[in-house]
């Protein structure tokens, strides 16, 4: 679940390296409505829990 009280220093920030295509396969899967930081957000959390 994402959080929706922020802290400061509550945060991580990456500068992430991905492969044109792959990143271009998962984005397009995103729907426009939601943001690609909160889907990726999503799927981070998801990956989390298994």
């Amino acid at each position: 679940m994402i959080s929706k009280v922020k802290k400061p220093g509550a945060s991580k920030k990456f500068l992430l390296e991905i492969p044109e295509e792959i990143w271009a396969s998962w984005k397009n899967t995103v729907p426009r409505s939601i943001s690609l930081n909160k889907a990726l957000i999503k799927l981070l959390e998801k990956e989390g829990k298994k």
